[in-house]
């Protein structure tokens, strides 16, 4: 165990790396990076200006000479969010998307400090809620003594004081995540004065100084617990972040994992319902004072994470948000969730509007919510039926706020009314009930699971003696159950003047009884999961997604908004309570994931115009540019060069990735004279390489954490923004 000393000298060994860091801290103290980027010194004496004028504080860290309106500064140059082009990213371009007018959206997974879907790089954001402990007396080895009660804590989750004989702990990375991710060096950063100190993980503190501190990690499955063992009450410890290994410099203005980005790209919208943690949402009310925000010491809980966070990630990849709002949630919290999403989303997104989620479903506290309520409303003596009508009550003035804020722009709001699929006659009856009140929404939304006729439960003595082919074609034997669900719901809507929208659907192949009485069985559990990532789940994920596109998307009177097909969800860890993940675990190759190779593939096949990544990039370091882009010369390829003439003529480098592949330039490095480029395929799967340009003959492959974890230094000069080639472009197809 190490710990940080209050007010100690720890004799330290310094080389080169730490102490340019120290410098550029030394720096910063004395610096206000405004929210624009732009940099206001206090202090002209240690800062260096640019060419241009702009203020420096170090190699990568300068202001930029024009307000990056869709984008964020970095290093002098902006860094455009999808969509936007041009030096100050004002230029809004849509065929540059990945995901323009894609009828498949994603649903989020959750914030945990056990999830395998590492949303941040600041792994605090991912934290467990405080557990208290003792040092001594009969409780010094107990996990949790719940004495949460007696510590002092402050508005953002900090404890103000702590009694004497007690500690905080906090794990961090545990389960499954623990074995991916990524090793090396993590940075702790945090304000105030007191004792911190880590176990479980296998760590070596490698600097250690005040509010800062660097940890050699090789991670496992039982993760890394922080424990704050004294906070000085005149000052308190706050405001801890952990950042991944490499990403010190950027995380900032840049907080979410590149991966995590990357495999979530193509969805034209997100689904935050798990993010925001809407199933058991608390407290009861939900008010606007008591939200989650953003300096909060965790984002796991029942609290949900920070709207503002949601809203960060819509804008950066230009996916429309879908809002799920609090069961308990007062009018008030409403209208200012309502007006903090109408100041701060892009302007060319739809939003979203549903109220809770699943609010039928007996597992979930808002269904027990919202039969306490209609009950004492008296809205139905029938306590099923009464929360049936208090969710079209409470769903209509959900909706009517948002109409009310968003009223100059109607379009942009889509609200959603969404039922329970299995049982037809039930969302019949709970649509009469709505009556005229239909008028407040514009879409119905339902599930699209396929569960192949419940293999998994009453069909499990059979399924244990099949082969994969053969449960290949028995699940695809019962797609037209699907299809006649698809069907009936496209004429409910239509008959109501309503668009149709699924808010969830996916592979549903595991014993309904794990969730539902905690009854599950080994052998079972295991044949559902080793096809779930067989191969052969590819036909019956494709099926259903054509079936959707057939019935739904097709339909003339569905057009947008309607025609959404919502997966869940993006990544989990497969368990007896199913393989909901279409990913395992941030980091995966997705390459050799079934189920994420079908849905890519269909969205390849049907928006076969859309982009995988920027058609050209280029990058100006000193005298010299850098490209990547689709050579006109010749048979039409990509190739990635470099010129010292302003683009009139290029040396090449090598071939890198397969045939086929759009080639994507992310930086150079002149420090180690290293370009950086990702290949990406045709259904979006991205490889990682570099070269040096010393030696300009072999490419190297990365990870996907490797790679970024590079590309993220102040030292690497990053691509030019999207569609600024400054006429580098002479031997590319660049429009």
């Amino acid at each position: 165990m190490t710990v940080i000393g209050m007010g100690n000298v720890i004799p330290i060994v310094v080389n080169a790396s730490v102490l340019r860091d120290l410098l550029v801290m030394i720096v910063l103290l004395i610096v206000d990076v405004k929210v624009t980027g732009h940099v206001n010194l206090t202090t002209p004496a240690s800062v260096k200006m640019d060419g241009n004028g702009i203020q420096c504080i170090g190699p990568g860290i300068c202001g930029c000479s024009t307000n990056c309106h869709q984008g964020t500064c970095w290093n002098g140059q902006c860094e455009c969010f999808e969509g936007y082009s041009g030096n100050d990213c004002s230029h809004y371009n849509p065929n540059i998307m990945a995901n323009k007018d894609v009828s498949v959206g994603m649903n989020i997974g959750g914030l945990s400090y056990y999830s395998s879907e590492l949303k941040f790089v600041d792994i605090g954001k991912l934290s467990q809620s405080w557990i208290t402990q003792r040092t001594s007396g009969p409780n010094a080895n107990k996990w949790d003594t719940n004495e949460q009660n007696l510590v002092n804590w402050r508005n953002d989750g900090y404890p103000s004081s702590l009694p004497d004989n007690m500690r905080l702990g906090k794990l961090m990375l545990r389960s499954t995540i623990g074995l991916y991710a990524p090793k090396g060096n993590y940075t702790l950063l945090y304000d105030g004065e007191g004792e911190i100190s880590f176990r479980f993980a296998h760590e070596h503190i490698m600097y250690n100084g005040k509010g800062r501190m660097v940890i050699n990690i090789n991670e496992g499955k039982d993760g890394i617990e922080l424990i704050l063992s004294k906070t000085h009450p005149g000052n308190p410890v706050r405001n801890v972040r952990f950042i991944m290994p490499g990403f010190e410099d950027r995380y900032e203005k840049f907080p979410f994992y590149p991966p995590f980005l990357e495999t979530i790209k193509r969805y034209s919208e997100l689904r935050y319902m798990d993010f925001l943690h809407t199933n058991g949402h608390t407290p009861e009310p939900t008010t606007w004072d008591e939200r989650r925000k953003q300096e909060h010491h965790t984002h796991t809980g029942s609290e949900g994470a920070a709207i503002e966070h949601m809203i960060d990630l819509s804008n950066r990849i230009g996916a429309n948000p879908w809002f799920n709002m609090p069961h308990a949630a007062d009018d008030n919290f409403v209208t200012q969730f309502a007006k903090l999403v109408e100041k701060t989303l892009r302007n060319d997104l739809k939003i979203y509007i549903e109220y809770s989620n699943e609010v039928w479903n007996g597992i979930f506290r808002q269904t027990h919510y919202t039969q306490e309520q209609g009950v004492k409303l008296k809205l139905d003596p029938q306590s099923w039926k009464a929360g049936m009508k208090y969710y079209n009550k409470r769903s209509s003035e959900i909706m009517q706020i948002w109409k009310t804020v968003f009223g100059s722009q109607p379009d942009k709001i889509v609200p959603v009314w969404a039922w329970q699929t299995g049982y037809q006659d039930y969302t019949r009856q709970a649509i009469e009930d709505l009556g005229n009140r239909t008028r407040n929404f514009k879409a119905i939304a339902i599930t699209g699971y396929f569960d192949c006729n419940n293999l998994a439960g009453k069909h499990a003595a059979e399924m244990l003696n099949m082969s994969n082919i053969q449960m290949e074609t028995y699940c695809n034997n019962q797609m037209s159950q699907s299809e006649s669900s698809f069907q009936y719901f496209m004429d409910l809507a239509k008959k109501h003047g309503l668009k149709l929208l699924m808010y969830e659907g996916g592979p549903s192949i595991m014993e309904g009884s794990a969730i539902g009485h905690g009854i599950s069985h080994d052998d079972v559990t295991n044949k559902a999961i080793a096809f779930n990532r067989d191969q052969h789940i590819k036909s019956v994920v494709d099926n259903l997604l054509e079936a959707w596109y057939k019935i739904v998307v097709h339909d003339p009177q569905n057009s947008s908004p309607g025609g959404l097909f919502n997966y869940f969800s993006s990544t989990g860890t497969p368990s007896k309570y199913g393989s909901w993940g279409m990913l395992e675990y941030t980091g995966q190759d997705p390459g050799t994931v079934p189920k994420y190779e079908a849905t890519q593939s269909f969205i390849t096949r049907h928006y076969s115009h859309n982009r995988v990544d920027i058609p050209c990039s280029f990058l100006q370091q000193s005298t010299l540019g850098y490209g990547c882009f689709l050579q006109k010369r010749g048979a039409l390829h990509w190739r990635c060069a470099v010129t010292d003439d302003d683009g009139v003529t290029w040396s090449y480098y090598p071939d890198v990735g397969n045939t086929g592949d759009t080639l994507v330039l992310d930086g150079f490095n002149p420090t180690t004279h290293t370009v950086y480029v990702r290949s990406v395929n045709k259904i979006g799967v991205n490889n990682y390489h570099s070269i040096d340009t010393r030696t300009a003959n072999t490419w190297k492959t990365h990870t996907s954490f490797d790679y970024y974890s590079s590309v993220a230094s102040r030292n690497v000069r990053r691509r030019l923004p999207n569609g600024v080639y400054n006429y580098l472009d002479t031997q590319g197809r660049c429009s």
